[in-house]
């Protein structure tokens, strides 16, 4: 009788054992196809995924939480109101104005907003070599009167219209944008890259017609940001995750070399 009490004793526990090494956590993303970074569309994972979701999962196991993350693919526009919903765990966020109470993103012993926590990127404008623009071009102050193209749902397209840009976002994606550019529709294409060497790649189908202006357009900040209820519940993961981008803020350029085809 002792040996079957301890048995099930044993039994019962193990899979509380389990549970404490394996922090569940659902990551939401966009359900839209942006080569590299995010790969496919619609509400399906593809393999590869991006190197985006490949950078997002190498920091989820990397800061402890123990179990590979369940990832829920969003219209751009419902990521920010699903996460502070609590519906996902974690999500890439651009920068805001405002962040909501429900939404957690990296703060200092101040508690301002930690800049260096955060994933760095640039805004760059592809144009068509034909228009011969010169590489001094400042993009900010030439489009300044033109149209450029923006894939429908990015975070920092308000920045760029305070900017007094003005934007054409009706297409939902950089191949469609750049169909417009071709036929003249729009002035430029917006498209964001670590650097501009990651646009090589999705330059070379259009053998040279359409060219990256060297000047970035925008400097600009993705938060890696957390549920504020999943964040007070596993403060020391989700502390450990926004540190591990810091320490590894070079990891998304060695991550894409898995995409770059020869």
């Amino acid at each position: 009788m002792l040996l079957a009490a301890v048995a099930a004793t044993a039994i019962m526990a193990a899979p509380l054992v389990r549970a404490a090494d394996c922090i569940p956590i659902r990551v939401g993303y966009m359900d839209q196809n942006r080569p590299p970074y995010w790969l496919g569309d619609g509400d399906k994972v593809p393999d590869p995924p991006g190197a985006a979701v490949d950078l997002i999962h190498d920091a989820v196991l990397g800061a402890g939480f123990g179990c590979t993350p369940v990832w829920v693919r969003l219209p751009a526009a419902r990521i920010k109101v699903a996460l502070a919903a609590g519906d996902i765990d974690l999500a890439p966020l651009g920068e805001m104005s405002f962040y909501p109470a429900e939404i957690a993103i990296p703060r200092d012993k101040a508690g301002n907003i930690d800049l260096n926590r955060a994933l760095h990127n640039q805004v760059l404008v592809l144009v068509r070599a034909r228009d011969k623009l010169p590489p001094s071009t400042n993009p900010m102050q030439y489009f300044k009167d033109k149209t450029l193209g923006i894939p429908m749902g990015n975070s920092y397209a308000p920045r760029l219209r305070e900017a007094g840009l003005r934007l054409d976002d009706g297409a939902r994606d950089l191949d469609r944008n750049i169909e417009k550019l071709r036929l003249g529709r729009v002035d430029g294409v917006v498209v964001a890259a670590v650097t501009p060497k990651h646009l090589k790649q999705t330059l070379a189908k259009y053998k040279g017609e359409i060219v990256q202006l060297p000047q970035a357009l925008l400097n600009i900040r993705l938060w890696l940001a957390f549920n504020d209820s999943f964040y007070h519940a596993h403060p020391q993961q989700a502390e450990a995750l926004w540190t591990w981008l810091d320490t590894n803020r070079g990891r998304l350029g060695y991550v894409m070399q898995r995409y770059q085809k020869d």
